[in-house]
């Protein structure tokens, strides 16, 4: 990349992403957690995929419909792929596996929203592309969506395990 596009990233764009990095690494690691943690970072991560989706499109019925459908099909859908296999009941706490696919999922997000960011930046056409719009949107849905899904396991697995 040319030293003038760095130079114009934004100083919190690392940071972000050194946030996202240090949240990954904690998920890679086994911990015990309220059923509400993994529903805080499903929220947190759903807010800032919808963003990605409406700051880069904005209000585009079809995009929006994309991206919760995707985001559905990922939450709903992928919590009955998410193994309750190594969780375990610990008073009203439940005991998570790590795993990195969160690090994965953190990542991506961040990556796609870069590149929408960018494209915005540098006005390209392809924002404008429905293809590439519709494309987008699914992929912040289901990335999103990873997370819905494993918070809606882990809450299915402390409701069946009190």
């Amino acid at each position: 990349m040319p030293a003038s596009i760095l130079a114009s990233i934004p100083a919190w764009v690392p940071a972000v992403l050194l946030g996202l990095l240090a949240l990954g690494w904690r998920l890679s690691r086994a911990r015990t957690v309220r059923p509400a943690v993994p529903v805080a970072i499903a929220v947190a991560m759903f807010a800032f995929s919808l963003y990605g989706v409406a700051s880069a499109f904005g209000v585009d019925a079809l995009a929006l419909l994309i991206w919760v459908k995707a985001y559905t099909l990922a939450a709903f859908g992928g919590a009955r792929l998410v193994s309750p296999a190594g969780m375990a009941r610990v008073g009203a706490l439940v005991r998570v596996p790590g795993s990195w696919w969160p690090m994965a999922l953190l990542v991506s997000i961040f990556v796609a929203k870069f590149v929408l960011g960018f494209a915005a930046g540098v006005h390209a056409p392809v924002l404008h592309d429905p293809v590439f719009v519709l494309a987008m949107s699914a992929l912040l849905g289901l990335l999103s969506g990873g997370f819905g899904a494993r918070a809606v396991a882990v809450h299915r697995f402390a409701r069946g395990a009190a």
